[in-house]
């Protein structure tokens, strides 16, 4: 599957907050997967905008990154966008529970 920075940042505040160590374990592999490195964060200036507290970086350096998820941690990740269907996010948002969703259907 291939993610964007936003992809990456939006993916841990859409898992469960709790669960079964099973999936623990899955939740803990895919953050390792998604986990944006410090060579990336340099490269794409990913900062934390003090004034606001948003987190920037520059999107035109934003290149993709393909990860490749376990038929586990896409069932997972399938599982916790299914659970958010009637919580109100951002659209931007629903925009990554919806590719996450789509690709773990696929699988």
């Amino acid at each position: 599957m291939e993610l964007n920075i936003k992809d990456r940042l939006y993916i841990p505040v859409i898992l469960p907050k709790e669960g079964t160590f099973r999936e623990f374990n899955h939740k803990k592999e895919i953050l390792r997967k998604i986990e944006i490195s410090d060579e990336e964060r340099k490269r794409v200036g990913l900062h934390e905008n003090e004034e606001n507290g948003r987190i920037e970086w520059d999107i035109e350096k934003d290149t993709p990154t393909c990860i490749d998820f376990s038929a586990d941690e896409l069932t997972y990740l399938k599982q916790a966008c299914e659970k958010l269907s009637d919580e109100k996010l951002p659209d931007d948002m629903w925009m990554v529970v919806e590719k996450i969703y789509d690709a773990a259907v696929s699988q």
